[in-house]
C-alpha cells in the first residue's frame, strides 16, 4: 500500500465522558469535547434501580448494586477503548442517602480506579439548571428534575439561579407509600416546606427526569404530534395540570393502551404525574416545557470558560455541523452568504436574523445526496439534528429553509407537498413564506458561485419597493447565466418584485 493510500493514524480526540449514577439508571454519555454545543457520540444507560429499597430499608438494593458494578465495568472498558481520559463520575440521591453508599463508592474506586463525586441535592439542582440554561432557554423560569430518589426545584431569574431545593420525592420513595392519599400527603408535606414556591407562580416550568420526560412521550402519542422530539416539547400550564391529573388517577392497565407504554414505565409515570399535579396546583405555571438537557450537559457547561458560556448554542452547534459536513470547510463563506442576503430582510427582528444565520451555516449539508432526495432529506434531517437553543417552530422554520434551498417546492397548485406536512402544525403560512424566501436566496447564491461563496463579494442584492436587483461588479460577468435569471425570477416572485440584473 502506498503512503498516499495508507489509512490515517488513530488520533486521540478530546472527548469528555460523564458517568451519572442515579437512583434509577447508571448512564454513560461521551461528548465530543468541552464546547458550547457538545454533541453526544455515545449514550448508554442501564436501568439498575439502586434506590428501589431506599424508602423502605435505607440501603441500596443488593441486586441493583451488582448490576450497577457490571455496568460501570463495561463503561470503563469502553472508555479505555475510546481513549477517553477526561471522565467525570457523579452520584446523586440514592448513593448520597443510602447507609451503604460509601461502601459502593469505595468498591468502584478499588475495582475500576474511578473516583465518584457524590453531589448534594442543592449542587445537583444548580448543575441541572445549568443544563437547561446551556440549551439557550429558561433565563426566567422554574426548573424541576424528578428522579428516582429526589425532586429538585430551581428558580432562575435573569439567567442566574436564585433559589433551589432538593426534596425526597423521587419515584422510588413515592412508590414506597401505599395508596394515592398517602402519596399526595407526602408530596404536600414537602412542598409546604419550600419557602420560595410563591415566587414560582406564572412562570415557564422546565421539566427533566426520565419519568417526566416519558410524560412528554405519552402526550405526543395521544395528540398525534407530527414528529417525536422531546426537547422543548411544550403545552400550556393548564393543559399540563389536566394531563398530569389524568395520568396520576389512571391505573397502569388502563393507561397502557392509551399512551402506548409498558406497565412498568407507567408505574413511574403515575407517581411522577402525581407530584407534578400537586406542584402545578400551587404554582400555576404559564407553560410546561420539557428539556432534553439537564445534569449531564450542565456538568459540561459548568467547566467552560465564561466567554464560551456566552456563545449562542444554536450558532455554535450549526457551525460545528457546517465544518463536519460542508464541502469547503470555510465558516467565513457562510457569514458572507448571510451578509449578502441581509438587504432582503430589512426590519426583521433579532430572532429572525439569528435563524437566518443558522440557516446559512446549514446551507451546504445536503450536497452529497442524490438531487431527487436532497430537499426531503434536508427537511427531515434538520428537524432532528442535536441543536441547542431552538424550539420546535424554530426547527421547522430551519427545515423549511433548507427544503426550499435544495429545490423543494413549498406549494404546488395551492397544496403543500406531503414531506413538509409536519411543519404545518407549527408554522403559519406567512412564516413558511419567510422561510421560503431565505431558501430561494440561498439557492440563488449557490447557483451564482457553485458553492464558492466568497464570489458573492463581487455581487450585491438590493431591494426597492418594486424591484429585486442583483448587481454584478466588473469582474463578475462570468457569474451571469440563464440559470441565474431563473433563480432571480423565483426569488423576486416570492417577494412580489420585478427581477433586475445589472
Amino acid at each position: 500500500m502506498s503512503e498516499q493510500q495508507a489509512p490515517a493514524k488513530n488520533i486521540a480526540k478530546n472527548y469528555v465522558a460523564i458517568i451519572d449514577i442515579g437512583s434509577n439508571a447508571v448512564r454513560l454519555v461521551v461528548f465530543d469535547g468541552l464546547n458550547r454545543a457538545p454533541f453526544r457520540i455515545h449514550n448508554e444507560r442501564t436501568i439498575c434501580n439502586l434506590g428501589a429499597d431506599l424508602g423502605r430499608t435505607g440501603y441500596l438494593n443488593p441486586d441493583s448494586v451488582k448490576k450497577a458494578l457490571n455496568s460501570i465495568r463495561r463503561f470503563s472498558g469502553l472508555l479505555a477503548a475510546m481513549k477517553v481520559t477526561n471522565v467525570r463520575a457523579v452520584a446523586t440521591a440514592a448513593v448520597r442517602d443510602a447507609k451503604d453508599g460509601r461502601d459502593f463508592i469505595d468498591t468502584v474506586q478499588k475495582e475500576f480506579g474511578l473516583r465518584i463525586e457524590v453531589i448534594d441535592g442543592e449542587e445537583e439542582a444548580r448543575i441541572s439548571a445549568l443544563g437547561v440554561l446551556a440549551n439557550g432557554f429558561g433565563r426566567d423560569c422554574v426548573i424541576g428534575d424528578f428522579g428516582g430518589g429526589s425532586m429538585e426545584l430551581i428558580v432562575v431569574e435573569n439567567g442566574e439561579v436564585k433559589h433551589k431545593a432538593s426534596l425526597p420525592l423521587g419515584s422510588h420513595r413515592l412508590q414506597a407509600e401505599k395508596g394515592r392519599a398517602a402519596r399526595v400527603d407526602m408530596v404536600e408535606k414537602h412542598l409546604n416546606k419550600v419557602g420560595f414556591l410563591e415566587s414560582c407562580k406564572d412562570k415557564d416550568f422546565y421539566a427533566m427526569g426520565g419519568a417526566w420526560r416519558s410524560m412528554a412521550t405519552a402526550h405526543m402519542h395521544m395528540s398525534r404530534y407530527p414528529f417525536r422530539l422531546l426537547d422543548h416539547y411544550q403545552m400550556s400550564g393548564k393543559k399540563a395540570e389536566e394531563f398530569a391529573s389524568m395520568l396520576a388517577k389512571g391505573t397502569p392497565a388502563t393507561l397502557e393502551k392509551t399512551v402506548g407504554m409498558s406497565k412498568k414505565r407507567l408505574r413511574d409515570i403515575g407517581v411522577a404525574a402525581l407530584a407534578m399535579e400537586s406542584l402545578f396546583k400551587k404554582i400555576k405555571p404559564l407553560r410546561l416545557i420539557f428539556s432534553g438537557t439537564g445534569l449531564r450537559e450542565g456538568l459540561i457547561y459548568d467547566q467552560l470558560a465564561p466567554a464560551l458560556q456566552q456563545q449562542d448554542g444554536l450558532i455554535a452547534g450549526c457551525a460545528k455541523i457546517a465544518l463536519k459536513i460542508s464541502r469547503f470547510d470555510d465558516l467565513k463563506a457562510f457569514k458572507t452568504l448571510s451578509r449578502w442576503m441581509t438587504p432582503l430582510f430589512a426590519g426583521e427582528d433579532a430572532d429572525f436574523m439569528r435563524l437566518m444565520e443558522a440557516s446559512c451555516l446549514l446551507s451546504d449539508t445536503g450536497w452529497f445526496e442524490h438531487e431527487e432526495y436532497q430537499a426531503a432529506h434536508a427537511f427531515e434531517r434538520i428537524l432532528v439534528l442535536p441543536f441547542y437553543g431552538i424550539d420546535h417552530p424554530g426547527r421547522a422554520f430551519l427545515a423549511m429553509t433548507q427544503y426550499v434551498r435544495y429545490k423543494g417546492y413549498v406549494r404546488r397548485e395551492g397544496h403543500y407537498e406531503d414531506v413538509i406536512k409536519p411543519a404545518l402544525k407549527l408554522l403559519a403560512d406567512r412564516v413558511i413564506d419567510r422561510a421560503a424566501t431565505i431558501g430561494l436566496a440561498q439557492r440563488m447564491g449557490y447557483l451564482l458561485t457553485g458553492g464558492a461563496l466568497g464570489l458573492l463579494r463581487q455581487t450585491e442584492l438590493e431591494l426597492t419597493p418594486k424591484q429585486l436587483i442583483l448587481k454584478l461588479n466588473e469582474n463578475a460577468d462570468m457569474l451571469n447565466a440563464d440559470v441565474i435569471k431563473d433563480a432571480m425570477l423565483a426569488l423576486a416572485d416570492k417577494m412580489r418584485r420585478e427581477a433586475v440584473i445589472k
